[in-house]
């Protein structure tokens, strides 16, 4: 005997093939080999008991807290649903003819459904994700944390925008101020001093989109009025949430990204009591609000903010749980290049973070990673190749 590797779909079609299985059967055992662990955070007591009972009659099993045995009127409690696909069907099913329990039924069925690859809509292009995309970075001031991409000439810019594009990268974002940990913010006249040349000089020499990496509305529109695409906010929409609106009027694109505090003060200590599940609310909170500002849903972005607000634990945590972001329904971009979450246990500067850049991108690829936000893009990119031929 031995244990089978059933790691995605076309596996176990190769293992029933190989066995000559009914093939009207492979649907079944499809189903019942994609094994799920769902959680719900604030369900009523009576939901708790009537989900857990119908998953035991079903075959399935839940977790809920010894509390939730004693709960009263009014109190919520979380779960966990351990099920494979064929059970949650039974509980779905048994569950739909209980018109209490549509709320679960309904985010039961949301997790039925097949898992459609998000597209992004940037400009007239539409992509479908069908391999990793790069971001390649540049930024136009004098204190980023990594010397390597710090570019405050001209000529400078020039190159590296056209190094970047040959070398295959599909967006460049332009930051032109400093976010590392501990950084003072920069007057909005410097910003938009240092972002209008820097956004001409790699305009004229790309014809990728460009993203400008800001959280303030006046300079998220002069950006977008000088030819970028898209709008990286750090922020979340939090810092000016006027940006979401110039971001909708202009019919741009967007990255959302999760951060906990400023980043002057926001490696202090950072806590959180549950990292995924505020995470997760977060960047669905900000996204619906978005949204509301007229922001279309597909020119969406997500990114969890690696390094933003987060102890190191808290950095690995979210690079092995990063596939629960998808069910957010929106492309998942990572910024991990060269941070000090790589470098800190073997006490590597900056420039010495390349090749742990590249191991922890392989693994982001891995756990549902769509778009990397990168210094170095001819290494990502081949990275990328290697492990989407492997994974895709």
């Amino acid at each position: 005997m031995r244990r089978l590797v059933i790691d995605n779909q076309t596996t176990l079609l190769e293992e029933l093939r190989r066995m000559k299985v009914d093939p009207e059967a492979y649907a079944l055992f499809v189903a019942k080999s994609q094994h799920m662990a769902l959680k719900f955070d604030e369900l009523s007591c009576a939901q708790v008991h009537i989900l857990k009972q119908t998953a035991l009659i079903c075959g399935a099993d839940a977790a809920i807290p010894k509390r939730a045995y004693r709960g009263g009127r009014g109190m919520r409690f979380p779960l966990i649903l351990f099920a494979n696909r064929r059970e949650i069907e039974k509980i779905e099913e048994r569950l739909r003819a209980q018109p209490w329990m549509k709320p679960v039924s309904d985010r039961l069925k949301n997790a039925l459904a097949e898992d459609m690859k998000p597209c992004l809509r940037i400009g007239r292009k539409k992509i479908e994700f069908d391999r990793t995309y790069i971001m390649g970075i540049i930024n136009v001031t004098p204190d980023s944390f990594y010397s390597g991409s710090r570019y405050t000439d001209n000529s400078i810019i020039e190159r590296v925008a056209t190094e970047m594009t040959a070398e295959g990268a599909d967006f460049i974002d332009i930051g032109a101020e400093s976010t590392r940990p501990g950084s003072e913010p920069v007057d909005e006249k410097e910003e938009l001093r240092r972002l209008k040349r820097a956004l001409t000089a790699v305009l004229k020499h790309t014809n990728v989109p460009v993203s400008v990496d800001t959280y303030k509305s006046k300079i998220a529109s002069m950006s977008l009025d000088h030819g970028a695409s898209m709008i990286n906010d750090i922020s979340g929409l939090c810092a000016d949430p006027k940006i979401a609106r110039v971001v909708a009027r202009k019919g741009a694109s967007m990255i959302i990204m999760h951060m906990k505090g400023r980043p002057k003060t926001m490696q202090r200590n950072p806590q959180y009591n549950d990292l995924m599940h505020e995470i997760y609310r977060f960047l669905g909170a900000r996204m619906a609000y978005a949204v509301q500002a007229g922001v279309d849903q597909e020119r969406i972005i997500l990114d969890p903010g690696l390094g933003f607000g987060k102890r190191m634990e808290h950095n690995y945590v979210i690079m092995r749980r990063l596939a629960e972001l998808r069910d957010l329904g929106r492309p998942i971009m990572v910024g991990h290049s060269r941070k000090s979450f790589i470098g800190k246990p073997f006490r590597l500067a900056p420039e010495q973070r390349l090749e742990g850049s590249l191991g922890v991108q392989a693994l982001l690829i891995k756990n549902g990673a769509s778009i990397l936000r990168v210094h170095d893009v001819v290494e990502a990119k081949k990275v990328a190749a290697l492990v989407d031929l492997i994974e895709r």
